[in-house]
């Protein structure tokens, strides 16, 4: 019975040997290792209690009133002189998540240990608002942050701000667009007539962000990754398309085909990089990138850093290997230790 087993055995492995080998071959060794990535990346444990001792907490802080989604968490330490403050911009395609997302969790649980006052800003998704709502917005949270920075303690001489995935796009925007671009939502204490002065950036932390929608589409093809796999790794966003090809065009509410040039243009921060549109002339950029990222292609990131640095910018790229999107291991402590030491490089 045991040799009958043996033979059995051998006689079904190879051929399941040679299946294998044929697979990696058609679908090409970069493809596997992308795919390799993304199912064995590890996971860190996020703190779930909900005290803090450090300082005071204003959770869901009304910024604007078109909108129950326009409010802001914020962390004050207690810090002398006031905390210097770190805006958080949530990912989740435009259309998912909100200002307790892992992500930012992970950011404010960190930093607001660190002395930093974390704001992180709700804004309206894509299934309330089209664009450019989410970016109007993000950038009335600022203006209600700084002009009522000392009543919560916040030093605003010193800002900063961060994104992940579609908050990476939203945070490059905001930090790269002119003060008067995308001013359309009213924050709290404004009017139509008197609006409150847009703060210049001291940094921007870009994580995995998409960049220019017109690139992104071919990121992938020059990468060498097999066209199927972003399609197939990202069909969770696909319940609320609404008959839309991508998130992206959910956003705009067109269809790629029908956007026209000042649409692709206007709502790239790519392009605003090229164009020399900062409006902050001391603004340092610091970019992080998953080389295994199937959601975002880390040529975006390459994109950015290559515009920037073209027109004289101070900007880093770190391109983490074996990273997927929104990998845990961009969020350890000794991660985020670097990129606080980035911050206070002023």
């Amino acid at each position: 019975m045991e040799n009958k087993n043996k033979k059995s055995f051998k006689r079904w492995i190879l051929p399941v040997v040679v299946l294998v080998i044929a697979v990696v071959l058609i679908v090409n060794h970069y493809t596997v290792r992308q795919v390799w990535c993304n199912l064995f990346s590890p996971t860190l444990p996020l703190d779930e209690t909900t005290d803090w001792n450090g300082g005071k907490v204003y959770e869901h802080l009304p910024y604007g009133t078109d909108s129950e989604a326009q409010y802001i968490d914020l962390y004050v330490p207690d810090v002398e002189g006031g905390a210097p403050l770190f805006v958080l911009i949530h990912g989740g395609g435009f259309a998912f998540n909100d200002a307790q997302s892992r992500q930012a969790q992970f950011m404010y649980r960190y930093f607001r240990d660190h002395g930093f006052a974390c704001a992180s800003v709700d804004y309206r998704l894509s299934t309330e608002a089209a664009y450019p709502a989410a970016t109007c917005d993000v950038k009335a949270a600022v203006r209600f942050l700084c002009h009522n920075a000392a009543e919560y303690g916040i030093n605003a001489e010193h800002i900063a701000v961060w994104g992940e995935s579609a908050g990476g796009y939203l945070a490059s925007m905001v930090a790269l667009s002119a003060p008067e671009a995308f001013s359309d939502t009213l924050c709290i204490g404004e009017t139509e007539s008197a609006r409150f002065p847009m703060p210049a950036f001291d940094a921007l932390v870009d994580y995995y962000g998409c960049i220019d929608f017109v690139t992104q589409r071919g990121n992938f093809a020059e990468e060498g990754l097999v066209s199927w796999l972003p399609a197939v790794a990202n069909s969770w966003a696909n319940e609320v398309l609404d008959g839309y090809g991508s998130l992206e065009e959910f956003w705009m509410r067109k269809d790629f085909a029908d956007w026209g040039d000042e649409e692709k243009i206007e709502s790239s921060p790519l392009h605003r990089a090229m164009r020399q549109e900062n409006q902050n002339p001391g603004l340092r950029t610091l970019i992080i990138h998953g080389d295994a990222d199937i959601t975002v292609s880390h040529l975006q990131s390459v994109e950015l850093y290559e515009a920037l640095k073209a027109n004289g910018e101070d900007v880093t790229l770190k391109l983490v290997p074996e990273c997927k999107h929104a990998d845990d291991r961009l969020f350890t402590d000794e991660f985020l230790g670097e990129v606080e030491a980035f911050l206070k490089q002023r």
